[in-house]
């Protein structure tokens, strides 16, 4: 039970090279042993390698994750895929089918469809699968939500959460599947909402579960507008309001077309009181009879401490990851009934946007002008940009669960506009 677990990771590029930091820092504590990693571009890791120390700690290298899994499946207690979204499917179902456990990078993927697949090779594995949905282990957010299922707040009305997170025209371009609807005929949906700022997605789906601790709220009909301020083929700006089964309603706005400093903010709304969660910052609770409440969010390394939870469980000590794959279904089908709803992508035209230049060569950042007063009416009144009389807003619509098998016909019209 105290042997370190054995681990091998796929990939070495992109956010692999965290995961490599973190099962280093793990190995260093005994927790656990990298046996084994994988990358089909090994010669651009050289460096990195030597860095690593893979020699001295007798890591072996492979240039393919299967060749890899078949050459160490003996040697395995456990595999991470921080790898691109697209490959997660395939490489999940090679791990579960040599009984390897696996700890998943988010988001698991972006297609419904191809989610419940995943569910299908899920039900044949020796251990659940973890994802890697990092704040959903904080100290502080499980107990406010003890505290919000006890009933010391009251009915729970709304679960919100706003997203500024500015982004230059590289990240886009960064490898050949972002911002994109399609890659070779296969569903990808790459946006804010659904890769970079997934975690608040999920946690908010998290809040509005109130069936127990770890629960994620179910949702109903969906309103969605969607645009793109970069010249991209998905969405980098989103307004959405869901209803949920008997529980709060949704709204959320995020977007990757702005300037300024990043601000994450999570703020439920309840009988007795308003409680704003920032990640890594602080939360408060203002009561409606005028006390406040506050304190510190987690600081701890969260990815390494999920790693440590999914140790933990392999070794028996707990009795669930922090989260399963199924915890994902929820938070795959809001993404993908946001694109449902909203029925196309619109284009915020040049006029609208403030573009700089930025420190990386033949690269610059895009803001929708005004879009913080926006984001600020959206949750004032819930009124949406096209409701607002934004000049350059369309109107979406609404979408429930019984449309998803829409889904690929949908993106298929987008991307033919």
């Amino acid at each position: 039970m105290n042997t370190p677990v054995r681990v091998g990771i796929i990939g070495m590029g992109g956010f692999a090279g965290t995961h490599h930091q973190v099962i280093r820092q793990l190995e260093a504590s005994r927790e656990c042993r990298l046996v084994c990693t994988c990358d089909p571009a090994l010669s651009a890791f050289r460096q990195q390698m030597m860095a690593w120390n893979f020699a001295e700690r007798g890591v072996r290298v492979f240039d393919g994750y299967e060749e890899m899994l078949d050459e160490c499946e003996g040697e395995l207690d456990l595999v991470t895929a921080p790898t691109p979204v697209p490959l997660h499917a395939a490489m999940h179902r090679a791990c579960v089918e040599r009984k390897l456990p696996v700890y998943l990078e988010k988001p698991p993927t972006l297609d419904i469809a191809e989610l419940e697949e995943m569910l299908t090779v899920e039900s044949r594995a020796a251990r659940l699968t973890q994802v890697g949905f990092n704040f959903i282990i904080e100290k502080p957010r499980q107990a406010i939500k003890k505290r919000i299922l006890d009933g010391e707040f009251g009915a729970v009305k709304e679960v919100c959460f706003c997203g500024l997170w500015p982004r230059p025209a590289s990240y886009f371009t960064r490898n050949n599947w972002a911002a994109r609807l399609m890659l070779d005929g296969r569903l990808v949906l790459d946006s804010c909402m659904g890769n970079a700022m997934a975690h608040y997605t999920h946690n908010i789906l998290y809040w509005a579960g109130l069936k127990e601790l770890h629960d994620w709220s179910e949702v109903g009909r969906v309103e969605a507008e969607l645009y793109r301020g970069h010249r991209i083929e998905g969405t980098d700006t989103v307004f959405l309001k869901a209803e949920t089964p008997g529980g709060p309603v949704i709204r959320m706005a995020l977007t990757h077309a702005c300037d300024g400093s990043q601000s994450h903010r999570e703020w439920l709304v309840c009988e007795k009181a308003t409680i704003s969660y920032i990640t890594y910052q602080d939360y408060t609770i203002e009561w409606a009879d005028g006390r406040t409440e506050s304190g510190e969010t987690d600081r701890r390394d969260l990815l390494k401490e999920n790693f440590r939870a999914y140790i933990h469980y392999l070794r028996r000590r707990e009795r669930r990851p922090p989260t399963r794959l199924i915890d994902s279904r929820p938070f795959v089908q809001l993404c993908d009934l946001a694109y449902l709803a909203s029925g196309d992508i619109a284009t915020v035209p040049d006029e609208a946007m403030a573009v700089t230049p930025t420190a990386e060569e033949e690269s610059e950042q895009r803001a929708i002008r005004d879009i913080q007063p926006i984001f600020t009416e959206f949750f004032a009144s819930g009124l949406f940009p096209s409701q607002q009389g934004v000049a350059w807003a369309r109107p979406g619509g609404s979408a429930a669960p019984e449309d998803l098998p829409r889904l690929p016909g949908v993106i298929a019209g987008m991307i033919e506009r």
